[in-house]
């Protein structure tokens, strides 16, 4: 394929996108909400509403009730995800190959952007194993920002020395879509996530694959240079 090459930096999503957070996340949630006297959320409710960070989990999981409450299942949640996200959050198929593979080509521009903590997803991908092959990590602990803020991503950009045309996200829900489109970033989606493959369609993406495992094969088509 003719022209530069493309992309020379791959962000990835943590949750969802290269971890299988989900269970994890729902057993530290009903904990919390169990503690708190309040009902618990099944795997199903967890999956639909990761992916925009703990305040907005915990503030969707406990409405109606008001901000004490929600504070409570906060600093609950966060006590016990703390104690058993790296053992009960295995990769996702493929993550290793994938994220090694990105590291190759692109001379080690690779990074984790999510609304996780920062120091939440280095503990994960140290803990697996996989912290090699990533470059910077951010979190809206180190950024400020929150996907889809285009604030919490551009930084990264900027410290891996690429621009935004030159850089792929990806990511497993329609706001790793939005993020791109805010910082002018294509985006693949991923399948498998945190959102069914008919939602993803409609979110924008330049592609959706069916899993991650899946991203080597449609970058060898439609990156330049990844052949």
């Amino acid at each position: 394929m003719s022209g530069s090459p493309w992309p020379l930096a791959v962000i990835f999503d943590l949750d969802g996108t290269l971890a299988d957070s989900f269970t994890a996340i729902e057993v530290a949630l009903n904990r919390a909400l169990s503690e708190c006297g309040l009902p618990a959320r099944d795997l199903e409710w967890t999956r639909s509403h990761v992916g925009r960070g703990a305040v907005e989990l915990v503030k969707a999981a406990v409405a109606p009730a008001g901000e004490p409450v929600m504070r409570a299942v906060g600093a609950a949640f966060a006590r016990h995800y703390e104690a058993i996200y790296r053992e009960q959050t295995p990769p996702l198929p493929g993550a290793g190959e994938v994220l090694a593979l990105a590291a190759a080509r692109t001379g080690g521009k690779v990074a984790v952007v999510s609304n996780k903590y920062a120091r939440l997803c280095r503990g994960w991908l140290e803990h697996w194993g996989l912290a090699d092959h990533v470059a910077v990590v951010a979190g809206p602990d180190t950024s400020g920002a929150r996907k889809p803020d285009p604030a919490a991503l551009l930084p990264v950009l900027d410290e891996l020395g690429v621009s935004p045309a030159d850089a792929l996200l990806v990511g497993d829900m329609d706001v790793d879509a939005e993020t791109g489109h805010n910082a002018g970033v294509t985006v693949v989606l991923v399948g498998g996530g945190a959102m069914p493959v008919a939602a993803l369609q409609a979110a924008g993406a330049l592609a959706v694959l069916g899993g991650l495992s899946d991203l080597p094969g449609w970058l060898a088509v439609n990156g330049r240079g990844w052949g």
